[in-house]
């Protein structure tokens, strides 16, 4: 019997010959995809890149699911919704990463914007209160007159607090809201009374829970306490651009939808050791122990297949319609209609997908 042949000893010859053909067979995709045509270049617009929110596009550029698929994307962190609202309007990027209310929101004003693959299916906020500020909190009314820190005006952790504010019984005009972008700034005026209560996203508010700070009066961090609060499923972050692009460029979003979706199936089982390997160190904000416990924690709230559910999608409407100053349209059915495609996300290759 020949089963256990004595192995030859590597040598540094042999070594070099292993790696090299095994960077050759790695590299051999991405240089097909290069002989085969030039990488087209588009530019993805978001708020901040270290945020929870845009990690499937983090880990499509690490991974190299975009230039896989022939793309070359740039990631241009803009810091806020809003200027995310106006680099579309200018033409300074091609797509934007915001939630899909961002979406709804454009289109009750005319914008003829479309979504086209879903990142996340729950808004991941919470809200709380400062246990200093609140020894003893028993009702959502003591709110009345306070200062409520929130991510941006139209974002989803202000959406939180006015949905939480009106089963009270509160308009948005009985208390003062405080815009606070950034993670650090919001820690900071939450925790030198700046303001009472905070809105806001992980990895800042477990940081507030875990050392006793904030008293949770909200949690849509999760696709159940997402349905708790606003009565329905309530997506969040999502690909989307005016529809004209979406329709002229199709080949472009598909394959950006493409690298998208195989990067929310590697999220789906992706151990802590590679996100640790995948993220960039600077994401972590200087917390990487935070940082890791947060992500686990949220896991659920990303979308499987980049699909958005037509139920999550007229929940959001219904939100928005409730909220003080919007009110009932007339054409809302054409607007709901027109403001998502799910024909990008259906045609995704088997090979991307969630296991089943």
């Amino acid at each position: 019997m020949d089963a256990f042949k004595p192995v030859p000893p590597i040598t540094r010859r042999r070594w070099l010959l292993r790696v090299g053909a095994a960077s050759a067979g790695l590299a051999a995709p991405f240089m097909a995809v290069a002989r085969g045509r030039e990488r087209e270049r588009v530019t993805i617009g978001l708020g901040r890149e270290e945020s929870l929110y845009h990690l499937p596009l983090t880990v499509a550029r690490q991974l190299g699911y975009f230039a896989s698929e022939g793309l070359e994307v740039r990631l241009l962190g803009l810091g806020t919704n809003a200027a995310t609202t106006q680099a579309l309007d200018s033409r300074r990027v091609d797509v934007v990463s915001a939630p899909y209310l961002q979406v709804v929101m454009q289109r009750l004003r005319g914008m003829p914007w479309q979504a086209f693959v879903l990142t996340g299916r729950a808004p991941m906020v919470a809200m709380g209160v400062s246990t200093q500020e609140f020894p003893v909190f028993e009702h959502v009314s003591q709110l009345r007159g306070r200062r409520i820190g929130v991510a941006g005006q139209a974002s989803l952790s202000r959406l939180l607090a006015q949905a939480l504010l009106a089963k009270a019984g509160l308009s948005s005009a009985e208390v003062s809201w405080v815009e606070l972008p950034s993670p650090g700034p919001a820690l900071a005026a939450f925790r030198s009374g700046g303001v009472q209560a905070l809105s806001h996203t992980d990895p800042a508010m477990t940081q507030l829970e875990q050392r006793g700070e904030l008293r949770l009066l909200a949690d849509a961090r999760t696709v159940r306490g997402a349905a708790d609060v606003f009565d329905g499923p309530l997506p969040s972050t999502c690909l989307f651009a005016p529809q004209g692009y979406v329709e002229a460029r199709t080949a472009v979003c598909q394959r950006l939808t493409n690298a998208v979706v195989r990067a929310l199936r590697w999220l789906q089982t992706a151990e802590l050791s590679d996100i640790v390997a995948t993220v960039p160190p600077s994401h972590a904000l200087g917390d990487r122990a935070l940082y890791l416990a947060t992500f686990f924690r949220v896991r659920g709230a990303y979308s499987t297949d980049g699909l958005l559910a037509d139920e999550a999608v007229r929940n959001v409407w219904r939100v928005v319609q409730g909220l003080e100053g919007v009110g009932p349209k007339p054409d809302i059915a054409a607007l709901m209609a027109a403001s998502y495609t799910n024909a990008l996300a259906a045609r995704v290759p088997a090979r991307n997908r969630p296991a089943a």
